[in-house]
């Protein structure tokens, strides 16, 4: 209570000046219907900015909950599709997929952290180990191929993607069925290479390029991209062939990360097969 008093006493005048002001202030504005209108005005507008900053903070904060319900969706209906599963006996008719095995799961996941404008890019998605997520599973995202995983811990998992220079996958020309290789160039994200494509294959600017599903890594038929150029050299017998594409990775955000059920059955058998033609 001293202490209050002595702040009272030291600073009675600027306290004083403070409580003429809010009198003038109340005066002015009580007997002049100008200032009223004025005061009003900047209230409103005053409450209006404030009720538009909390309206685009709850559209964003309800976004990121549509978006994470729509990844879980995305993961459900992978699930589902035909291509997760691989027929058991092809020779009898499938009621209710009681004759197919299930090949593919797919687990979704979000992108916490990315690059695009290094040789060697790299995400990092927030599922690891104790998601089930182990390396060299694939990764793919709503418009097509992402990547592969590189690195695992308990929470997280880093990505090599289509657009770092040690990536490559098998790819294949949707409309005839050639395959080759696809790499990235390491210049722009946008575009990357399908190689090895022999001359005397009909190529054609639009051609779709999908995953050719014999790493055991990808399913097949997964998009890369569309060819948006297609060049012959002199002396060549391999085509130059210039790939749009389909994810754009400046927009990526969310993925679905893919396990293989029978990819250890698949490369056990090619190991035994190399290993006796040896």
């Amino acid at each position: 209570m001293r202490n209050f008093v002595r702040f009272l006493v030291k600073y009675h005048i600027f306290l004083f000046f403070l409580v003429l002001q809010v009198l003038c202030f109340y005066l002015i504005y009580s007997n002049n219907r100008f200032h009223q209108a004025n005061f009003v005005n900047s209230s409103n507008r005053l409450v209006g900015t404030l009720f538009a900053w909390k309206s685009n903070l709850t559209e964003y904060i309800e976004l990121q909950r549509v978006n994470d319900e729509l990844s879980l969706e995305n993961e459900a209906l992978r699930n589902q599709i035909p291509e997760s599963f691989v027929s058991v006996n092809e020779h009898f008719v499938m009621i209710n997929d009681t004759l197919r095995e299930r090949k593919f799961r797919y687990k979704s996941a979000q992108i916490v952290n990315s690059s695009i404008n290094k040789q060697l890019n790299y995400l990092t998605i927030n599922k690891g180990s104790g998601e089930g997520i182990v390396p060299e599973m694939g990764v793919i995202g709503t418009d097509g191929l992402v990547g592969v995983v590189k690195n695992v811990s308990e929470h997280f998992s880093t990505v090599i993607p289509v657009i770092n220079q040690r990536f490559i996958a098998s790819a294949e020309l949707e409309r005839t069925g050639n395959f080759g290789l696809l790499k990235w160039e390491g210049e722009d994200y946008r575009f990357a290479s399908l190689i090895d494509v022999p001359r005397h294959i009909d190529v054609m600017t639009g051609d779709t390029v999908v995953t050719r599903g014999a790493s055991a890594i990808y399913p097949k038929g997964i998009p890369i991209g569309i060819v948006e150029e297609v060049a012959l050299n002199e002396g060549s017998n391999f085509h130059e062939i210039k790939v749009k594409l389909a994810v754009d990775f400046n927009k990526l955000r969310y993925v679905d990360v893919i396990e293989n059920i029978l990819k250890e059955e698949q490369r056990e058998l090619e190991t035994i097969t190399e290993e006796d033609g040896q």
